[in-house]
């Protein structure tokens, strides 16, 4: 089916809903590790103790990690933005979120932050269908979205996906891969400081300029020793105007190592 152009925005907030459901999450509210404790202490009352572990402690905990490995989002994952979402989307500015104490900053970049999610969503085509669209934002050099995905070390991965996209002299957009060397459970935009202790590697991957019709892209990366997470990172930047920027068929798959 060829799609051709955007007819209609469905706002965040009424397409992608609730935490941990693959979708986009808005930050008006920050979880914290201390806050997810109490939430898990309130659930653990409600709930019947579990059974004791069988087996060595080294067994346990070796099951206990494999478990926790399976719920991650891994790929391979295709996203046609289609029924249940399968990429977990959350928004960034830049490329570091403030630190907590910074004061001046932050609360800036939480309302440019809430405005990015704002005019980001799915948008349905004419042709039918949907994809996911964002837009500029006046003021904001760099802006998108990123989706946290385990993956294993020094394994390459293909990345493959469809855009459309209008863009102005000085405009670009595209995909690209930062790495790390852990999974981080960590719902937002990484500090400067969170970055320079986990990060391993970045990939430019495709970079877009002027005008792309659903053209198909793919590029290729390959995961450093240490790595077992990435951010496949959504990008628009550079001269902001109003069209949005336009992605379907999102793919990532292991090529092997």
């Amino acid at each position: 089916m060829t799609k051709r152009d955007e007819r209609s925005v469905v706002p965040l907030g009424d397409s992608f809903k609730g935490p941990g459901s693959g979708c986009v999450k808005r930050f008006s509210l920050k979880v914290t590790a201390m806050s997810a404790l109490c939430l898990a202490l309130v659930a653990c009352q409600d709930s019947p103790p579990p059974a004791p572990a069988r087996g060595s402690a080294e067994e346990v905990a070796a099951k206990a990690e494999t478990e926790t490995e399976a719920q991650l989002p891994a790929p391979p994952i295709v996203e046609d933005f289609e029924g249940k979402p399968k990429l977990s989307l959350f928004p960034r500015i830049g490329d570091y979120r403030p630190e907590n104490d910074d004061e001046a900053g932050l609360p800036f970049w939480n309302a440019y932050l809430e405005h990015v999610t704002r005019t980001a969503g799915l948008v349905n085509l004419p042709a039918g269908g949907r994809a996911f669209g964002m837009r500029s934002v006046a003021g904001l050099d760099s802006l998108g979205f990123f989706s946290p995905l385990a993956v294993s070390p020094s394994t390459t991965y293909e990345v493959s996906a469809r855009f459309k996209t209008e863009l102005p002299e000085g405009g670009q957009a595209g995909v690209g891969v930062v790495e790390f060397d852990q999974f981080l459970w960590v719902g937002e935009q990484y500090t400067r400081s969170l970055a320079a202790k986990h990060q391993t590697g970045i990939h430019e991957g495709i970079k877009l300029a002027a005008v792309n019709d659903w053209e198909p892209r793919d590029f290729s990366f390959t995961t450093g020793p240490k790595t077992r997470m990435i951010h496949l990172v959504f990008y628009r930047e550079g001269e902001s105007d109003r069209k949005p920027v336009l992605w379907d068929d999102v793919e990532i798959k292991a090529l092997g190592k």
